[in-house]
């Protein structure tokens, strides 16, 4: 009896942010060949660590007029888009196949929102803002994490002295308490982690202006994915929903997807609450058409993700006034451990979460074409 064997992950899943960009590019190329759509291109104003240029690649792929659309977003989170963009450009030959067979289906495939931090592995932008804690109305006073403000001492520190600290914050605070300290966003601290910003940043604009291009409201049913790495146990795809627990948004995840939805609000996913998820502009522009799901790969859980984000800053920190800021291996250890936490060197990995992927894929396109045969 022959063994069973792990499934075959292309070798060229995990590619830096250039070639993957031009492998993107390609394959968008080929897919328009076949359907109607367009490729827009939102370049970047800052270069990568060789001169590169960047920017944000949008594939849309089907009818302008698709009463069914399914959005894959990558790159939210910068080194995130390294897992995400594999999965992406594995799926695109197969996603037009689909599109192809099934009328009144279109996909916005969205590759590395945060060009800048896939490039220099670095979760947020070129000014350290995260884009997953960017979306609130800069109009009202910005929010204050008064945890946060108690804990940063603690997150500067070198290692053994922060881990010391840090575990007796967590077993006076909480897990649940703790993490959303320490990740729930923050807006006074440019320089450290789960930074905000102050005021929308490229990645937030970039998405506002594409969208208006492409205008999602002609679409009846829509559902986003947004693909993310780093939280949760190893090799497993939560599907993260961050709608408000009864909502219209809420109803549809849980209609489409089932007991397979956690829900941070109500402490069943490997998430806590946040401030200034962009899930919160999508709720406002879906509507009762859809939901907004947030992809997560997990690796090797919430300490270490805190242990290699504050590592990372505190060596950007140090360095990042340098006219050449290192991300090599040999030059920046901290780096390279952002690799091995958001995206594992590990087929075994890449292939679990590729097959998760496919699937979640293939069961929101089904339920996208049963809302729109209903009507």
């Amino acid at each position: 009896m022959p063994l069973l064997k792990t499934p075959h992950v292309a070798e060229d899943f995990v590619l830096p942010f250039s070639e993957a960009r031009r492998q993107f590019r390609s394959l968008a190329s080929t897919a328009l060949d076949t359907l109607p759509g367009q490729l827009l291109h939102f370049a970047h104003p800052e270069t990568g660590p060789q001169g590169e240029a960047l920017s944000s690649d949008w594939l849309w792929l089907g009818e302008d007029s698709a009463p069914a659309v399914l959005v894959i977003i990558s790159g939210t989170h910068g080194i995130e888009g390294y897992a995400g963009s594999g999965l992406q450009r594995h799926l695109l030959p197969d996603l037009v196949t689909v599109l192809q067979q099934k009328a009144g289906l279109a996909a916005l495939v969205i590759h590395t929102l945060n060009p800048w931090g896939y490039a220099w592995q670095r979760r947020g932008d070129h000014k350290n803002i995260d884009l997953n804690r960017n979306f609130i109305d800069f109009d009202a006073p910005l929010p204050v994490n008064s945890g946060f403000n108690d804990l940063l001492p603690a997150l500067a520190m070198p290692q053994e002295e922060r881990s010391l600290l840090l575990n007796q914050w967590q077993r006076s605070l909480g897990a649940t308490r703790y993490e959303e300290a320490v990740s729930g966003g923050q807006y006074q601290h440019s320089n450290s982690l789960f930074y905000g910003g102050k005021k929308p940043s490229w990645s937030h604009q970039t998405l506002l202006s594409g969208l208006n291009t492409l205008n999602l409201n002609r679409a009846k049913k829509i559902l986003v994915l947004d693909l993310h790495t780093g939280l949760g146990p190893y090799g497993y795809g939560e599907l993260i929903s961050d709608h408000l627990p009864g909502s219209a948004g809420d109803i549809k995840a849980a209609q489409w997807f089932g007991d397979q939805v956690a829900r941070p609000a109500l402490g069943t996913s490997s998430s806590v609450p946040k401030i200034g998820l962009m899930d919160y502009y999508f709720h406002q522009l879906l509507g009762d058409r859809g939901c907004y799901m947030t992809y997560e790969m997990g690796s090797f859980g919430t300490e270490a993700l805190f242990d290699v984000l504050c590592e990372e800053q505190r060596f950007y920190n140090a360095n990042s006034g340098s006219t050449t800021y290192p991300i090599s291996e040999e030059d920046n250890p901290a780096s390279l451990a952002m690799m091995r936490h958001f995206c594992p060197d590990d087929p075994h990995w890449q292939a679990a979460v590729s097959m998760r992927f496919r699937q979640v894929v293939g069961i929101g396109i089904d339920q996208l074409l049963k809302e729109i045969r209903k009507q």
